[in-house]
């Protein structure tokens, strides 16, 4: 390829990389028009980044097939034209689109495979830390939650060598959401704090909105409603300015119970909706499977039977369709990554 072309789809790949947080579905055009152009011509370079960044799309999107299907066709070009450096960050992102599925055995096996083949090389340290993000919420959905915090203060520990707040932000997150769940809610509240800073002072919007997701969790936990109120509310706010559906959701899930707490049962009943209505749309199932429950019990205690029974039949139905995502998994081989915490 020409230095003129290569200019331009570098341009390009820039664009699309300032839309992906704002703009979605404006970066996914045109990003699916670059990778069509770089199939056409079997420039194996740009295809490849051109595929990152799709998923990276699809992963706010929701359209996580599509991203695997493109993710495993630049697998090929990276075979075929001697593009083996840009191999595991493809293992790391196919595994993040197995893992927001509830695909579990999938994303452990890709975010392992990508963790061995990083090893210690200075060139993949984040995508190493990426994959040990990704094996740590492996360990948190299987209930091993102080495994989980092995890998995430690893991979936190790798990021502060460099500067990418991006990741540092989202370890953080991760790593605090563990130790809320063993108990240490002040410790996790600290890197919240912290994390929510930095991604204020960065122009993050989804990961400050999920930083007041999480600290509002904490806050209820201990009976800071008002607080929690507060944190919930800016949060929404804060996802008015970028699509990130699933925080969006949850953040509304938690405002309604938050109502239902105090007792204002109608109002829960509205504010769950709207997730519910966000969650439908996107296809985010076990979000639609959980939000339902607590609509069929805020309907049922202001005696709306009908509208009870209604959503009662929807969780009926998932929870046919959802058993591997509505409970923990099983049968996942954690074992393999003790090399990897040791």
């Amino acid at each position: 390829m020409n230095a003129v072309k290569s200019a331009i789809h570098c341009s390009e790949l820039a664009e699309i990389e300032r839309l992906i947080f704002t703009e979605p579905v404006l970066a996914k055009q045109k990003c699916a028009l670059l990778l069509a152009r770089a199939r056409k011509n079997f420039d194996a370079s740009t295809f490849i980044s051109a595929s990152l960044q799709f998923s990276l799309i699809e992963d706010q999107l929701g359209d996580l097939p599509q991203a695997i299907v493109v993710l495993s066709e630049a697998l090929v070009f990276a075979e075929e034209f001697k593009q083996a450096q840009q191999t595991p960050q493809l293992l790391e992102q196919i595994g993040r689109c197995y893992y927001s599925q509830a695909n579990y055995p999938q994303a452990l096996d890709y975010w392992h495979q990508c963790a061995l083949l990083c090893g210690n090389q200075l060139n993949f340290l984040e995508t190493r830390a990426l994959a040990l993000m990704g094996l740590g919420q492996i360990c948190d959905v299987s209930g091993e939650h102080t495994q989980a915090i092995q890998l995430h203060q690893i991979a936190h520990s790798l990021l502060l060598t460099i500067n990418n707040q991006f990741l540092l932000t989202m370890a953080k997150i991760n790593w605090a959401v563990n130790l809320q769940k063993i108990g240490l809610s002040e410790e996790s509240r600290e890197i919240l704090q912290e994390s929510l800073r930095l991604s204020l002072a960065h122009d993050l919007p989804h990961h400050a909105a999920e930083c007041q997701f999480r600290l509002a969790e904490i806050a209820m936990s201990l009976n800071e409603m008002t607080v929690a109120e507060q944190l919930i509310e800016e949060g929404v706010m804060m996802v008015t300015t970028t699509p990130y559906h699933w925080c969006e959701v949850n953040l509304l899930a938690l405002w309604a119970e938050l109502s239902f707490q105090l007792g204002r049962c109608e109002q829960a009943l509205d504010i769950v909706k709207r997730g519910l209505s966000i969650a439908e749309e996107d296809g985010l199932r076990h979000l639609v499977f959980r939000l339902s429950q607590q609509a069929a019990q805020y309907a049922r205690l202001q005696g709306l039977d009908e509208v009870a029974d209604e959503y009662q039949r929807k969780i009926d139905f998932l929870s046919v369709h959802l058993h591997t995502e509505i409970t923990q998994p099983s049968g996942l081989n954690l074992n393999m990554l003790r090399d990897l915490i040791a």
